[in-house]
């Protein structure tokens, strides 16, 4: 292959230059393999001295060297410099154009327009970043840093900028920064608003971190035009790509490797797009006071956000959480607790009774006096009983009942149990689908804001109306309102979720993403998959999953408890004709005092003395009761509890069907979500490939705007529904381990063990084994 000598010009010494320049050869080298022997040699790498001066020497040398076939600026300055020669005696390219207009360079139809003159304009760049940057925080006036030999040597920049800017409402101050940080700070005027911050090439890296600190200690809201690792220092945000390098230097390559292959330098399009995901640093918005709006966040990679460190939360720990603190079971624990009197109240019927009265009395002094001493005019009396039910059909018959309720009520506590454990998985998948969801809708923003650049581009070049960049700024508006929805969708799952677990309901916390290989899943076990891969293991599996189900069922078990308590008050009903009821009686009665009319009066004239009672009077009876006619009341109750009775068990029947059909109809509905997993991936990953095709044929001019807007319609649709397809499953699941009354999340390993090796004796029984088992 021919030799291609390439000679270098930076504009001065710094850190990045190795980089850059390996990057250069790296791209170039693979590019051009096998056609040219592209060749970087060292004694033709000028590096200047950061001023105009030097760096226009530097062209002039490489331009004037025989040896050398092509020339390559990597700088501001020699890009500059070479744009302004109006003749080239050999191709050029120079990667770094600020703003063609601004700086007053040749610009035909896209391209240079002039011969052996490829340039790379990067005029998108800063206009588009003062925009973001007003869209984080809005401003009147900002001052632009920048290294002062680039506003030495391009006076006409920010001269064009100011009167653009002041268009647009908003003005700027240049602030040349060389090698002093207090000059550069006491040159930034007290009425700027904001600080724009150009790569300061001059600055060593420990006063750039000083000049970041002074910022923030002004609070001056900050924008790096340099990149993401400015952010992480301390500035506020940027929209810089952390590749912009790579595709720079990409860039440079495919137009040395066009210009190579005998194209017009002069003719090759000369904008380059590069708009990169927005960067935040929420610390440093906090500490100067800034609070982006909603539809900035959304769209933007936060650093430091609030509430980052809180702990993560996992299926399992939400699950176990909701039941232990969820109000509704709190509640439902205290009508359990308050049944439980039920028991006791039913008890003591049964136990003895004990009562203690005492009795002050007055009546009117000729009653008394009339009563021969029976009864004085005032008397205070005390007394004192003692029974004891011996024997009671009906009261022991409604202990037993009792006990039964109380058993259906804790039933229905462990029923309860279990929805809220449902309720709680299937929220905490709700949020996990409305995150992805959202960062779905995020990929394809970017997808419609790089289809916006290439409609651009095309315009541009002329390939292209203006109506075509008009759609695509539509579509970005309406995925910029999508994404907003799909965010406020993640929080209100959030709020849900903090609901059920009986939080704070504005509270933050981390989720963790569910896996088909999470061995706390019966998914996750490599043992499972062999019970379900054909139709007769599938259904022998589900025939054993309805008998453990109906087994445990608490709804069932509450049933069976209300069977038992009807049982036994039919029972009840039935003896009532012939069991008497036995009770035992004790009591004693002491008259304390006695006064006034009729307290000492006796039955006088008679020939002999009546013997006179003392003031204690006691009793002890032994009582049998035993209803004989009740006007049919107890037929009525015997009739009465044999239909009721008979309308639990038919409950009973009723309820085994419902579980039945509810645990085959999940395990059906589940099987078929697993099986769609995959195939939602496949479409996925086809609708992917496809608009990666129709992306290319539309950058070429091949296929209609249309095309492609359909092609990342289909990829969107595609991308949710395999994201749908994965939750879905796992709520499927969920809902079958629901109807067949035992979670995952509260098996132990060796109950997991004894639940498969009943499945395997359950299939030995049926004549099958698991697959791998064969």
């Amino acid at each position: 292959p021919p030799t291609i000598r390439v000679g270098v010009v930076v504009d001065g010494p710094w850190p990045g230059n190795d980089e850059v320049r390996a990057l250069t050869i790296e791209e170039v080298r693979t590019l051009t393999e096998g056609e040219f022997d592209v060749r970087f040699p060292e004694e033709i790498y000028l590096v200047g001295d950061w001023t105009y001066g030097r760096a226009r020497e530097n062209v002039e040398r490489l331009l004037a060297d025989p040896g050398v076939d092509v020339v390559l600026t990597w700088g501001v300055l020699a890009s500059h410099a070479v744009c302004c020669s109006l003749e080239l005696a050999k191709p050029v390219v120079a990667p770094v154009v600020l703003d063609p207009r601004l700086q007053g360079l040749p610009l035909v139809d896209g391209a240079s327009g002039v011969r052996n003159l490829s340039y790379v304009s990067l005029d998108s760049k800063i206009g588009e970043e003062l925009a973001v940057f007003r869209r984080i925080v809005p401003f009147r006036k900002v001052a632009f840093l920048g290294t002062s030999a680039f506003f030495e040597a391009i006076p006409q920049l920010p001269m064009r900028t100011m009167e653009r800017t002041a268009a647009l409402g908003y003005s700027v101050d240049y602030i040349p920064v060389g090698r002093s940080v207090e000059e550069a700070l006491a040159a930034i005027p007290a009425d700027v608003e904001a600080v724009y911050v150009w790569p300061l090439f001059e600055l060593p890296p420990a006063d750039q971190r000083r000049l970041i600190e002074a910022l923030n200690e002004r609070r001056l809201p900050s924008f790096s035009g340099w990149g993401s690792e400015d952010v992480e220092a301390g500035m506020l945000a940027t929209a810089t790509a952390d590749d912009f390098f790579p595709r720079l230097t990409r860039r440079v390559a495919l137009n040395l490797q066009r210009i190579l292959l005998g194209e017009e330098a002069g003719t090759l399009p000369v904008r380059f797009a590069f708009r990169g995901d927005v960067v935040i640093n929420l610390e440093t918005a906090r500490r100067i006071g800034v609070s982006p709006s909603w539809d900035v966040l959304v769209e933007a990679r936060l650093l430091h956000p609030e509430g980052a460190d809180l702990p993560g939360m996992s299926l399992a720990q939400a699950v176990d959480e909701a039941v232990r603190v969820n109000l509704d079971l709190v509640a439902r624990q205290r009508a359990v607790a308050a049944g439980e009197q039920e028991i006791a109240r039913a008890r003591a019927v049964l136990r003895p009774q004990a009562d203690l009265s005492v009795l002050g009395l007055q009546i009117d002094d000729d009653r008394a006096a009339a009563s021969f001493g029976q009864q004085a005019e005032r008397s205070l009396t005390g007394s004192a009983g003692l029974s004891q039910l011996l024997f009671s059909d009906v009261a022991l018959a409604n202990l037993v009942v009792q006990r039964r309720l109380q058993v259906g009520r804790e039933r229905q506590l462990e029923a309860l149990r279990l929805d809220v454990a449902l309720e709680a998985a299937t929220t905490y998948l709700d949020l996990l689908r409305a995150k992805s969801l959202v960062e779905i809708r995020r990929n394809n923003l970017e997808v419609t804001r790089a289809n916006l650049e290439l409609a651009e581009l095309r315009r541009t070049i002329g390939a292209a109306n203006p109506a075509e960049v008009f759609r695509w700024e539509s579509q970005l508006a309406t995925d910029r309102k999508a994404l907003i929805e799909a965010t406020a969708g993640q929080r209100v799952a959030e709020v849900a979720l903090n609901r059920i677990l009986h939080r704070d309901l504005g509270q933050r916390f981390v989720t963790a993403e569910v896996d088909l290989d999470d061995p706390q899943l019966i998914t996750g076990q490599d043992r499972f998959a062999g019970y379900i891969d054909t139709p007769l293991r599938f259904a022998a599996l589900a025939d054993f999953v309805v008998r453990e189900g109906l087994g445990v069922a608490p709804e069932l078990a509450g049933l069976e408890a209300g069977i038992e308590a009807a049982e036994r008050a039919l029972a009840a009903a039935r003896r009532a004709y012939w069991a008497p009821t036995l009770a035992l009686q004790a009591g004693v009665d002491e008259r304390f005092s006695e006064s006034g009319a009729g307290a000492d009066a006796g039955v006088t004239g008679l020939p002999f003395e009546l013997p006179a009672a003392d003031d204690t009077d006691w009793s002890i009876a032994l009582s049998a009761t035993l209803p004989i006619f009740a006007g049919g009341a107890r037929a009525a109750e015997v009739v009465q509890a044999e239909e009721e009775a008979t309308r639990l068990r038919l409950e009973y029947q009723s309820a085994a069907e419902r579980i039945e059909q509810r645990i085959r109809s999940a395990l059906e509905v589940a099987r078929a979500s697993y099986a769609g997993i995959e195939l939602a991936r496949q479409a996925a990953a086809a609708a992917g490939k496809g608009l990666e095709l129709v992306s290319d044929a539309y950058a070429r001019g091949a296929v209609s705007i249309l095309d492609l807007l359909d092609a990342q319609a289909a990829a969107l649709n595609a991308d949710e529904l395999a994201a749908n397809a994965v939750y879905d499953f796992f709520i499927d699941l969920m809902e079958a381990q629901r109807a067949a009354n035992r979670f995952d999340f509260f098996m132990t390993a060796e109950e997991l063990d004894g639940w498969f090796r009943r499945l395997e004796e359950h299939f030995a029984v049926q004549g099958l084994r698991p697959q791998g088992a064969e």
